[in-house]
């Protein structure tokens, strides 16, 4: 009986080009969402967009429909 020797693992095949582009502007993006998030303070919330500067007395009240 010969020994025969182990077969190599195949390897996959390497990644194209384009997605080592898009993975890497992804990451950009990302950490650039995140840097200006950090240095706006984190203040950003949907009571910043009420009127009177997200002072919740800062607008008339709501009208009540019906009876």
């Amino acid at each position: 009986m010969v020994d025969e020797a182990p077969s190599p693992e195949p390897t996959p095949p390497p990644r194209p080009r384009w997605v080592k582009k898009f993975l890497i502007i992804a990451v950009v993006v990302v950490v650039a969402v995140v840097a200006v998030m950090v240095l706006a303070g984190g203040e950003h919330s949907p009571r910043r967009h009420l009127p009177g500067g997200g002072d919740p007395g800062g607008h008339p009240p709501q009208m009540q429909h019906g009876p």
